[in-house]
Order: structure tokens, then sequence, then C-alpha cells
């Protein structure tokens, strides 16, 4: 699936944070790609660095407090990270646009939807108000708002939680990105608004060509929308998969993990196992596996040691796992 050039690539990136006079990286050494028109879904639980790693390509964490540790973020080959502030606030919102998670707070609750998703345009292209109006009138249309010429006038306190959202993505897709960052943009939603918005992002990913970079912790909603898999924790990526041989075949003892904690309907929920103990805090992080206290694979060495990103024979599969690789080699 992997072109030559991927429409966004991260290689080796780091982020870090200053907590009592010291900096520790909340994400390390995160290596990924996403071609266009494919969805790469970035799972894990909280704490584990999916949200840092999208405020991270698009430059948005804090000015204090918060720094660049490493690494590059490459739209279409240029490196985001030696563009100047002026430069990067022309990208956001038009070649690379976020789907924040709560839009509530994400809209200006003074603002019509109609004219915040017109501003969104302007902003970026040198439009009027009224050519502008009407391309945002297209994308509420396009993410299906009912009446939408009639709704265009209401202000964001008179939608619903599934139809704000509707509004965040037609904001987001306004100028048509190139990369779209989803950040768990159905968690607050009911199952049957979930699955309608779902539906909705994959047909806009199709007609666009896009490229998604969809993060949230729950795995069902991977089933349904992922071409890969990035299964994140502690800061790092450690399991890359294809969606389909991740279900399938999951190989670190983490993603097995996560894959006993969902509910299934085939399934009693008196089986469900719960994962031991929590994500280690920044300031916290082991010398070896960062999974190794809450492992039970786990031997001397991943203590020790700091496992890398291992492809398994045969397969496109990447595992963090000292464990899970050596098994592999023993079965090739």
């Amino acid at each position: 699936m992997q072109t030559t050039t991927p429409t966004l690539e991260l290689r080796n990136l780091s982020t870090e944070f200053r907590i009592g006079g010291e900096w520790h990286a909340a994400i390390r050494n995160v290596s990924l790609s996403v071609d266009k028109n494919e969805t790469l879904a970035i799972v894990g639980e909280s704490g584990s660095g999916k949200s840092v790693t999208a405020l991270s390509i698009l430059r948005l964490m804090p000015q204090t407090g918060a720094r660049h540790g490493g690494g590059e973020v490459l739209l279409e080959g240029n490196d985001l990270y030696k563009l100047s502030e002026k430069q990067m606030s022309r990208l956001r919102g038009d070649a690379i646009a976020m789907i924040f998670q709560e839009p509530m707070t994400s809209l200006n609750p003074t603002m019509t939807v109609g004219d915040q998703i017109a501003e969104a345009v302007r902003q970026h292209r040198k439009l009027g108000w009224s050519e502008a109006r009407k391309i945002a009138l297209e994308v509420l249309e396009e993410v299906k708002i009912p009446a939408a010429a009639t709704r265009f006038n209401d202000y964001p306190h008179q939608f619903s939680g599934g139809m704000r959202q509707r509004v965040m993505i037609a904001m987001a897709l306004a100028c048509k990105p190139k990369v779209l960052l989803a950040d768990e943009p159905t968690t607050a939603l009911d199952v049957t608004i979930q699955a309608q918005i779902l539906t909705l992002l994959d047909d806009l990913k199709k007609a666009y060509g896009m490229s998604v970079i969809f993060i949230t912790h729950n795995l069902g909603v991977v089933a349904q929308i992922a071409d890969r898999v990035a299964v994140m924790y502690g800061g790092e990526v450690v399991e890359l998969a294809e969606v389909n041989a991740l279900f399938a075949r999951p190989a670190h003892p983490y993603t097995e993990a996560l894959l006993r904690v969902m509910p299934r309907v085939d399934a009693n929920a008196a089986t469900l196992e719960p994962i031991p103990g929590s994500v280690p805090a920044i300031t916290a992080i082991p010398a070896g596996c960062t999974f190794a206290a809450r492992c039970a694979l786990r031997e001397p060495i991943c203590e020790a040691q700091h496992p890398p990103l291992t492809e398994l024979p045969g397969s496109k599969q990447q595992v963090r796992c000292f464990v899970r690789a050596r098994q592999a080699e023993g079965h090739a």
C-alpha cells in the first residue's frame, strides 16, 4: 500500500514536556506514514501519547512547558518543523485539518455555524463573504446536515451533539485538506450516531482522496474505518499492522490485552479481562520495555533493554517485543 512518497510521514518524532524543572518525552521516536486515500488508526489507552502525536504534527503544543524533542514531520516530503509559524498557520485548516474531540468547546458560541465555516474558508482562500458562504453551505450539505440552508444561520447550541460533530467535520473539510487528523471524534456520541459519522468520514475520504489519521481508544471503531493500525503505549508505537492482520494475529501482548477487554456480541460479558496496572507517567518511563510491568510474558531482558520495533518475518507487521520477535523468528 505504501507509495514512494507518503502524503504524511513522521520520522522519529519526539515531543517533550517540562515537569519539575526537567524535560520528559511524552512521545518518543514515533515513525508513521499515511498514503493518499488511506486511514491510519492510532489506538491505545489514555496517556499513551495519541493526542500529543496529533498536536505535534500540527505544531499546536503550548509554547511554554513543551518543546519539539527531535525528528521530522513530512507533508509530501516537506518538513513542517522547518517552516515559520506564519507558513505553518497557512497550512493548518488548509492542507492539514483536524477534528477535535469535543465540538461544543471547539465551536464559537457567538457565531452562526455557517459564518464559522465561511470564516475558515476565507482564512485560506482569497474570497469574499458571499463566495465563502456558498462553499460553507455546500460542505454542510455534503456532511448531510438536514435542511442545511435553513440551519446555516443557527448557533452551535441549537444543534445536537451529532449535528455539531458534522459541523466540525464540515469546517475541517471546507478547504479540501490533503490530511485529516480526527482525534476521537465520536467519543461523546451514541453508537447509532457514531456509526453514521464513521460512514460519513469514510465516504468523504474516498471522495477527496484524503489521508486520514484517526485517533481512538475504541477497537470497534478501528475495525470499521481503518486500513492500517498503529498501537501506542507509553509514548511510542508498540505494534504496526494492516487492520485485518492486527485483529487476526495480534503480536504485541498489549494489543492482545486491548482485544481481550473489548466487549463482543458473541462472548459473555463476564469473560472481559481488565489490564492490571496503568500506563507509566512520562516521569517514570522504565529503561526496558514500557509494558514489562504489566506483561505476563516478561523476561529479564524486557526489564533490562528497550526493544526495537521489529518487522516479523513474512509479513508487514511490526512489533516492539523481544519475546514475540524471537517466537516469530523461530517459526519463520
